[in-house]
């Protein structure tokens, strides 16, 4: 048997966190290592140690729980489990794997676990920048998951990243956001851009020698593609 991922649940009513371990540890592929009723004391054990699986309670006594993620150089994978609906864009800003509302229903947080034990399982010795990187955005931090990044564009000493959802605008060329990219999911297209493998549906070439790539998102997003790239894409 496969041994249970580390786990820890930060969750400031006791009756709530205590509930929130037993479920957990029901489900069979998961251990809760610690458990935590404030944020000072939950960030000090997660700069110093690695876990694969956070379960985090929002709204916390001494801080908000977005701000514990903001201050990792690592986030781990993170379910967000908060009373408050509003919460749910901010979470998948962040890279939240999931969103769990109170009161926790047992069968939406096996739901919610069983997302993260298949992502936990499919990247097995596999760094979390794998998964996704922090970006520092214009205003905030902002963790992004690579699956969500369609493209990313330029924009002098910016560059943004063109989500499923929206445009996020980050600091630093794309120079500069490269080292910190999958190499297996991105390439560069041109002087300006970068692609998520994942969404190309296909290169077209129009007559005079340009060439364009289409995307696949909702907006069926057009880059251009240089042809100096196009042995590498």
């Amino acid at each position: 048997m496969d041994k249970p991922y580390k786990t820890v649940v930060i969750e400031d009513d006791f009756v709530i966190g205590s509930f929130i371990k037993k479920e957990v540890e029901t489900h069979g592929k998961f251990e809760v290592a610690e458990m935590f009723e404030n944020g000072s004391d939950a960030k000090r054990f997660l700069s110093q140690n690695k876990i694969d699986l956070l379960l985090l309670d929002i709204e916390l006594p001494d801080s908000n729980g977005f701000e514990i993620l903001k201050e990792l150089e690592d986030p781990p994978l993170t379910i967000s489990v908060t009373g408050y609906e509003g919460n749910a864009v901010t979470a998948y800003e962040y890279g939240n794997l999931d969103y769990v509302t109170k009161p926790v229903v047992p069968e939406r947080l096996y739901k919610a676990l069983d997302r993260a034990y298949e992502k936990l399982s499919s990247s097995k010795n596999v760094s979390i920048h794998n998964y996704g990187t922090k970006f520092k955005g214009v205003d905030r931090n902002v963790f992004i998951t690579f699956s969500n990044i369609v493209y990313i564009s330029s924009n002098g000493k910016h560059s943004i990243l063109h989500t499923v959802d929206d445009g996020i605008e980050v600091i630093g060329t794309l120079k500069d956001l490269e080292p910190r990219l999958s190499a297996g999911k991105f390439r560069r297209v041109h002087k300006q851009y970068i692609i998520n493998m994942e969404y190309l549906a296909h290169i077209e070439y129009f007559n005079g020698g340009s060439h364009v790539a289409y995307m696949k998102d909702e907006e069926k997003s057009q880059v251009p593609v240089s042809r100096i790239y196009l042995p590498g894409i």
